[in-house]
């Protein structure tokens, strides 16, 4: 399972074997809140099967989502490398395996291991890349051009095309920072022009491409 996460890509066998020593294995109902937002703690979760939000709240109360993970995600990365408090809360929307590394594990594996660092790093620098152009999009784009984004953000390659987890109307507008009742208008006039459609599952499939305004 290691070998698959982007975060430990390219390790020798060995090398995750001795990584996987060094963790512990979690399980979470759904509804549980792994970490919250201000908290000290420094551990890494890798997500063995699940789904996890990732969100903060507001000066005002209000809820911002920030991603959605599933299997083979992780989350916690920064606590790796410093003492500063979580700085997003993250919560089980399903009953999720997790595997729970923490900072000392961490650094004694990398003190062992010190070539593993940089390509970790690199993993590290391009989710920050990622949050980069999320900030962006809340700034420059409008709001079908953020729903979009989402969409395309959280849709994976399946036999029957592009879909998406499922997520609620609320769960989209908290990411991109509308009305639910929007980000709903918005996705009808998608199914009406056949861009999307909704499986069994209650996903969203991307039909075709999505048209470049709303």
């Amino acid at each position: 399972m290691l070998k698959e996460i982007p975060l430990f890509e390219g390790l020798p066998e060995p090398q995750l074997a001795e990584l996987l020593s060094l963790t512990h294995e979690f399980t979470y109902p759904r509804g549980s809140i792994i970490t919250s937002q201000g908290e000290m703690s420094n551990s890494l979760h890798i997500i063995l099967e699940g789904r996890l939000k990732v969100f903060v709240n507001g000066s005002e109360g209000k809820q911002v989502v920030l991603s959605f993970l599933g299997t083979g995600d992780f989350v916690g990365e920064l606590s790796l490398l410093d003492n500063e408090p979580r700085s997003a809360s993250v919560l089980a929307v399903a009953k999720t395996r997790t595997l729970m590394l923490t900072q000392e594990s961490f650094n004694r594996f990398v003190d062992n291991h010190p070539e593993t660092l940089l390509p970790m790093l690199r993993v590290l620098a391009k989710r920050l890349r990622a949050l980069d152009e999320t900030i962006c999009s809340l700034s420059t784009l409008d709001v079908y051009g953020r729903v979009a984004r989402v969409l395309l953000q959280q849709a994976k390659e399946h036999d029957e095309g592009q879909i998406t987890p499922r997520m609620t109307h609320q769960d989209i507008a908290e990411m991109v920072g509308c009305s639910r009742e929007m980000v709903s208008r918005i996705l009808k006039d998608l199914r009406t022009g056949g861009y999307i459609s909704i499986d069994g599952q209650k996903r969203i499939v991307i039909n075709r491409k999505l048209p470049l305004r709303w």
